[in-house]
C-alpha cells in the first residue's frame, strides 16, 4: 500500500512539475538569450524578467530534457499558461519569435547600424565596418558612399541573432525583389542606374513635404540633368555639413566644398543623402514631364512649392519666401 501511495505520489508530483503552469502573470513575456549564454545565464534572464511562478520546477525539468547542454540563443515569447514542458521544449528546440526592423528614412551609416543593432543582435559598430569596408560593398556591386542605396526601406522580419552576413544578404534578396524587370527597365531609360535613380529619390524627397509633389520635383532635377545644369539642391549641402537641424541654407553651406556641393559641381552627388521610401524611387522612375527648371517653397508656407520655367520667375518667388522667413525670424 505504501508503496502504491508512494507510486501515486510521484505520478502526481511528475504530473505538477510536467504540465501545470509556470508562467508569471496573465500577459505574455519575452526573453533575449544571448549568443554564447549558459544554462546559468538563461536561468538568471528569467528570473531578472520574473518569467516563472516555480525556479525549482523548472530547474528539474530542463536537466530531465537536457536543456543545459543545448541552450540556444534567441528571442523568445512565452504565453500565459505554458508548463515547464513547453517552455522547455521552445528553448531548446530554438522555437523562436521573429522581430520586425522598420528601416525608415535614414540618413547615415551611423543612423542605420543604430537602428539595426537597437532590434537585432548586432553590434552596430561592426555594421559600420563593413559599410565602410570597399571589399564588402564590392560584394553588392557598390562601394561605400552608395551602399546606403543597396536597402530598400520597409518592414522586415528577422529572427533576433541573425548573423551579420545572413542580415546583409537578407536585405540585398530584398532589394533584388524590389528592383524587377520594370523598375530596371525604367531606370535604363531614363540612363540612369538603380543607384542613380536611388540618389535622386533621396534629395527629391528631402526636397518635398507634400507627397503629391515628388513626381514634379524629380522631373524638375531629371529636367536639369539633361542639360548639364547644376542641381542646386539644398539637401545635399545639409548632408554634407551634417547639419540636419538647419532651418535655412545659407552662403556658409553652399560655399563647402565637397562633391555633395550641387551648387559647385553639376550632376549626381556620389552616393543618396538618405534611404528614400519605394514612393519617392518610383516617383523619380515616373516622373512628371514637364518644362520646369526651378521651384521654390511656397511663400504661404502651406508645405507646397511653386515651380517656373525662368530664372527671373524663380527669383520673385525665392525674394518672397525670404522675406517671410526674415519676418518670422528664421535663421
Amino acid at each position: 500500500m505504501l508503496l502504491f501511495i508512494a507510486g501515486v505520489a510521484g505520478l502526481a508530483f511528475a504530473y505538477y512539475v510536467l504540465v501545470s503552469p509556470n508562467i508569471n502573470g496573465t500577459k505574455k513575456i519575452s526573453i533575449k538569450i544571448p549568443t554564447g549564454s549558459n544554462y546559468e545565464s538563461v536561468l538568471r534572464i528569467l528570473r531578472d524578467k520574473q518569467v516563472l511562478k516555480n525556479d525549482f520546477n523548472f530547474d528539474l525539468v530542463s536537466n530531465w530534457k537536457h536543456y543545459p547542454t543545448n541552450i540556444k540563443s534567441g528571442y523568445y515569447t512565452f504565453s500565459a499558461g505554458m508548463n515547464n514542458r513547453q517552455i522547455i521544449n521552445m528553448l531548446r528546440l530554438g522555437w523562436q519569435t521573429p522581430v520586425t526592423l522598420v528601416i525608415y528614412n535614414i540618413r547615415t551609416k551611423e543612423e542605420f547600424a543604430g537602428l539595426v543593432s537597437r532590434t537585432l543582435e548586432l553590434d552596430s559598430q561592426s555594421i559600420i565596418d563593413q559599410l565602410n569596408d570597399e571589399t564588402f560593398c564590392a560584394r553588392y556591386k557598390s562601394d561605400t558612399a552608395k551602399i546606403l542605396s543597396r536597402f530598400i526601406v520597409d518592414n522586415y522580419e528577422f529572427y533576433w541573432n541573425i548573423g551579420i552576413d545572413n542580415f546583409f544578404d537578407k536585405m540585398h534578396e530584398a532589394y533584388t525583389k524590389f528592383w524587377n524587370v520594370e523598375r530596371q527597365e525604367k531606370a535604363q531609360a531614363l540612363h540612369l542606374s538603380p543607384t542613380e535613380v536611388t540618389t535622386l529619390a533621396s534629395i527629391t524627397e528631402k526636397e518635398v513635404i507634400r507627397d503629391k509633389e515628388l513626381p514634379t520635383v524629380a522631373g524638375v532635377y531629371l529636367n536639369r540633368l539633361k542639360i548639364g545644369m547644376p542641381l542646386q539642391a539644398d539637401p545635399t549641402l545639409v548632408f554634407a555639413l551634417r547639419d540636419f537641424d538647419a532651418k535655412r541654407v545659407t552662403s556658409y553651406h553652399k560655399s563647402f566644398d565637397t562633391p555633395y556641393n550641387t551648387y559647385k559641381y553639376a550632376g549626381l552627388p556620389p552616393g543618396p543623402i538618405c534611404m528614400p521610401r519605394k514612393k519617392s524611387i518610383d516617383a523619380v522612375l515616373n516622373y512628371e514631364v514637364h518644362d520646369y527648371l526651378y521651384f521654390c517653397a511656397n511663400p504661404e508656407l502651406n508645405g507646397y512649392s511653386l515651380f517656373s520655367k525662368s530664372y527671373e520667375d524663380q527669383m520673385r518667388v525665392a525674394a518672397q519666401y525670404r522675406k517671410k522667413l526674415d519676418a518670422l525670424n528664421v535663421h
